[in-house]
């Protein structure tokens, strides 16, 4: 066994999701994985997601019976030993793309060379090799049937154990505090980079990871939510939208938080107010073994008790109301709570509640991270939904 104090999670948590995905391959009838991507490479052997995996493949080599296998170039072959959990951990010197010959040693010897075999060729899925190399290789093992697995594997990545969703919770926490911080500091005539700049660190001194944020701010950026930062400076009377979070041990955050500067007018707390009411009764309503396009129509039957056509009208986030939240180098994950997903919704899935609505007086959205229970919704993110008010 590989030296523990180097693993991200105990062996007993990557084992887990072995067995869970050798029970699915059973059932699908997989004589095993092959997983080139970075995050799913990451996600079953402990080894860190590396960016330089493109130009260095690092293929695991997964038996639905059996233990696994990870290729890695010798660059990385020292430390990713030491990462990860299983013992047969080979390495390669060439910097050419798939060690081919290696790989095709490894799934003879592990009975991956005839029948299905499962790869990331799907929904939101990438292989971390080229498409030649991928090509040499089914020429290599022609009698490899090489399928998707994206439904399998995300069925797994989806369902959060208790320590994945300590590590996002934690993330929330420290994300929280930041936004906290931050409102007060910020003044009238600070640019958009400013402030922006002022978060990052924020969120880094609190022991938060790669912190991102979007901005708005003013009317003539209102209605966009993907905006910013830019060099423009916060005035009087304009509401101040950010977007934003970071990772906790490579988990992640992602919510909004809003101010104006000098006190929010009476028009702009009440379409505050209706976005938490619409957040919140969707919230609430949620329950496990609802499709994620059933708690989407729960948040239109809302905006139409107050005289909206949400999906058709507004339509904030590209057609989605909610997305998973976890370990992806977008932040993003699914299921996503749109009117196209149809998966069930169960327990152990954590994903985001953030219907909104942008006006010519501001952007308004009370973006919640959400865990599903047995019992229903957890927020994850407790944070006051009222705008801050930014001094003058």
């Amino acid at each position: 066994m590989g030296d523990v104090q180097y693993m991200s999670f105990p062996v007993e948590e990557y084992q887990m999701r072995c067995n869970k995905a050798r029970e699915l391959m059973e059932g699908k009838e997989l004589k095993g994985l092959l997983i080139t991507g970075d995050s799913n490479f990451a996600y079953f052997t402990g080894g860190k997601r590396d960016a330089t995996m493109h130009a260095r493949p690092s293929p695991m080599i997964f038996p639905c019976k059996g233990d696994p296998t990870a290729i890695v170039q010798g660059f990385h072959h020292w430390y990713k030993a030491r990462e990860i959990w299983f013992d047969d951990v080979r390495g390669y010197n060439t910097m050419l793309g798939l060690p081919l010959e290696m790989t095709v040693e490894a799934m003879q010897a592990k009975g991956m060379d005839k029948g299905r075999v499962g790869v990331e060729l799907g929904y939101e899925q990438r292989l971390g090799i080229s498409f030649n190399d991928f090509m040499k290789l089914k020429k290599a093992l022609p009698k490899v049937e090489f399928v998707d697995a994206a439904d399998l594997l995300w069925s797994i990545r989806m369902i959060k154990s208790s320590e994945e969703i300590a590590r996002i919770r934690r993330a929330c926490e420290i994300t929280t505090v930041a936004y906290d911080s931050l409102f007060p500091t910020l003044s009238e005539g600070m640019s958009e980079r400013e402030i922006i700049d002022r978060f990052f660190k924020l969120v880094v001194n609190l022991g938060g990871r790669s912190p991102w944020g979007l901005i708005n701010s003013g009317p003539e950026n209102y209605n966009s939510n993907v905006g910013g930062p830019g060099n423009r400076r916060i005035q009087r009377g304009d509401q101040v939208w950010l977007d934003g979070g970071c990772s906790y041990k490579a988990y992640v955050s992602d919510f909004c938080c809003a101010g104006t500067v000098a006190p929010p007018s009476n028009k702009q707390k009440k379409m505050q107010q209706m976005v938490w009411e619409i957040t919140k009764a969707v919230i609430d309503a949620a329950c496990p073994g609802m499709r994620a396009c059933d708690i989407d129509a729960l948040n239109q039957v809302e905006w139409e008790k107050r005289g909206y056509n949400y999906n058709r009208d507004i339509n904030w986030g590209g057609g989605r109301i909610g997305h998973g939240v976890g370990f992806a180098p977008s932040e993003n994950e699914p299921p996503h709570i749109a009117p196209y997903d149809t998966t069930i919704i169960k327990p152990g899935m954590v994903f985001t509640i953030e219907p909104g609505i942008n006006t010519e007086y501001g952007c308004y959205q009370r973006e919640s991270v959400c865990l599903m229970t047995e019992d229903g919704l957890e927020i994850l993110n407790k944070i006051d939904p009222a705008l801050r008010t930014i001094p003058i």
